[in-house]
């Protein structure tokens, strides 16, 4: 969530619900804001389209220069689907750096909080790097107070070597390394027991909102043939014919030669094993070895586990991302 604090004369604008004709426009202001993680117009409509929209409520907005009728500002808000609440919105909003310090991301947010309001809204979530020192005081000024942290991790593929961790690489006996590509093509049926593995294990991640498992349309639709979903880099430890454990990289259209870790879990009879290291391995050797530059990933602060595997294989701290709350009382 950007800055926009009056600094001067206020901008003329007027603020409207989104349409399809403004995909390009806020991509833009968000590759502005935050350049490091582009986005794209197919991720973006992607994101949109397998929306659960008669489950999760979700609005984008948009700040139109009246003079001009260019788009300066964007705004979404929307349920939080893997950790649900009907009363719980995420809202993050984003001003052109040309634009900015001129009152719009004030006023676009009085008008989505306005909206949020007559939804019954009571509890507001909001993300930004710990480096944007303007926006969080924006929003200490707008009640909100910090609930958690999550270190973003950047591993450096042309430095990996894969030798250092010859021992790491063997699984438990019975356990077996498959990817969803293979699955999928004996079985398209067997997605669905990758949603169980991934409603299993997902609760155990910290995280400040219980975890809620979403459809499985719309999981699917996020794993398999989306813009982001890399079934050929989608591994899965499978055990007979039950899968126990996933490490899985997505794609950035605008960034081709990095790749995201999208989540990694392992049952709980299964942990203390190898077999997370082992399911990263291979992901990280699968990228290495189709040319990708650099693999990206996220981890609460307090997912001590997971962050000391990320450490052994190289991955290196990057800025702290910093999740923000209010609690609404109308």
């Amino acid at each position: 969530m950007k800055n926009t604090e009056l600094h001067g004369e206020p901008a003329r604008v007027a603020i409207r619900h989104f349409v399809a004709a403004d995909y390009p426009a806020i991509v833009e202001i968000a590759n502005l804001v935050y350049p490091e993680h582009p986005s794209t117009v197919e991720d973006e409509r992607h994101d949109d389209e397998a929306w659960d929209s008669g489950r999760y409520f979700r609005r984008r907005y948009v700040a139109e220069d009246s003079p001009s009728g260019a788009v300066v500002a964007n705004a979404i808000c929307n349920h939080l689907p893997w950790g649900f609440d009907p009363k719980r919105y995420g809202l993050w909003i984003a001003v052109h750096p040309d634009w900015q310090h001129r009152g719009i991301g004030g006023a676009m947010y009085e008008k989505v909080v306005g909206d949020l309001h007559g939804l019954g809204a009571n509890a507001l979530r909001t993300w930004v790097q710990d480096t944007k020192a303007e926006s969080i005081a924006w929003l200490a000024r707008r009640g909100f107070t910090e609930l958690t942290r999550g270190w973003e991790s950047r591993l450096d593929l042309g430095k990996f070597d894969l030798a250092r961790f010859t021992s790491r690489w063997p699984v438990p006996s019975g356990v077996k390394m498959v990817t969803l590509a293979e699955e999928l093509k004996e079985d398209p049926e067997r997605l669905r027991q990758v949603w169980d593995l991934h409603n299993a294990t997902s609760p155990d991640a910290p995280r400040i909102d219980a975890f809620t498992p979403v459809s499985f349309e719309m999981f699917r639709d996020f794993v398999d043939g989306g813009p982001k979903s890399f079934p050929e880099a989608f591994f899965l430890a499978k055990v007979g014919d039950a899968y126990v454990g996933q490490s899985d990289l997505e794609k950035n259209q605008a960034l081709p030669d990095v790749l995201y870790t999208g989540f990694t879990g392992v049952r709980r009879e299964y942990r203390g094993r190898g077999v997370a290291f082992a399911l990263k391995l291979r992901a990280i050797d699968y990228a290495k070895r189709h040319g990708y530059r650099e693999i990206r990933t996220w981890n609460n602060t307090l997912n001590a586990p997971m962050l000391g595997i990320n450490v052994a294989l190289g991955f290196v701290k990057q800025p702290v991302w910093i999740t923000f709350g209010k609690e609404v009382a109308w």
